[in-house]
């Protein structure tokens, strides 16, 4: 199979193990998606073509400014307004949008979790309701759990702030990539540490939710060197491919490429 295109972010759906569909676009043109697991065990050949396509306006630049985007897109579009990074800043449920309304009501004025997950360690994040699965695929995630339920972003992002003085809210890539193992017990026992810090202030919103759900991935995960793959410092190159986790692509030499920070590249595959 060859494939030329500009990169997205891979999609995901539940399973045992998640299912990974590799998203593309012609510039902007939506194509056709991509069942990645059955790439597993195949040889992956890349060339990067030198180019990025701003995931947002289409235009072509040497690298992005963040997120895929040229720098005027990333401090214009809704997709990297400050709400997205920092949900706390969020204000559309007061009725003032940051960016743009029909967007910031869509997405941040609209039930919100706040949740416990394991990647390499324990942390706590947010995300919109429904969507925890998701999010947890793509941090690479082993196993989740809802601590809270809230009506709008805002809010799910200030109970992040209480926790996080308290709880680690980062991924550790490096680890994720690891064999991780579970322990849900762990994961209920941090969700009542987090009910005894929010207090009686939030108690409200206390999630009855206590199904702790574990996530497999596709493939083998090892504790060898592990060495991330940069599109612009290696244009060209060719791999096993042995696993998939959160974004990444693990290869059987111990190098990982995140498919998801190199958005817009345009590049060319070769599966066989």
């Amino acid at each position: 199979m060859k494939w030329t295109g500009n990169l997205r972010k891979m999609r995901t759906e539940e399973g045992n193990p998640v299912k990974y569909f590799w998203e593309g676009r012609d510039v902007l043109k939506e194509m056709p998606s991509v069942d990645v697991n059955n790439w597993i065990g195949k040889n992956i050949s890349w060339t990067f073509h030198g180019v990025v396509n701003c995931v947002v306006s289409g235009k072509t630049m040497r690298e992005a400014y963040r997120m895929g985007m040229s720098k005027e897109s990333f401090f214009n579009s809704p997709i990297s307004c400050p709400s997205i990074i920092n949900p706390e800043l969020s204000t559309i449920h007061t009725g003032v949008a940051l960016r743009d309304r029909e967007f910031e009501e869509m997405y941040h004025n609209v039930p919100h979790v706040v949740y416990i997950s394991r990647t390499d360690k324990l942390k706590i994040g947010v995300t919109g309701f429904g969507r925890e699965s998701f999010r947890w695929n793509d941090q690479g995630a082993v196993e989740g759990l809802i601590v809270c339920e809230v009506p709008y972003r805002q809010m799910a992002g200030e109970i992040e702030v209480v926790l996080k003085e308290y709880f680690n809210d980062k991924t550790y890539w490096l680890g994720m990539l690891k064999d991780v193992g579970r322990n849900s017990d762990e994961l209920l026992y941090l969700k009542d540490e987090c009910f005894e810090i929010l207090g009686s202030d939030y108690e409200a919103f206390f999630s009855d939710d206590d199904d702790v759900r574990e996530i497999h991935y596709p493939g083998e995960f090892s504790s060898s060197k592990i060495k991330t793959i940069k599109l612009q410092k290696s244009p060209i190159g060719e791999a096993k491919l042995v696993g998939v986790k959160g974004q990444y692509l693990v290869f059987e030499d111990g190098r990982v490429m995140n498919v998801r920070a190199h958005e817009g590249c345009r590049v060319t595959l070769e599966i066989d």
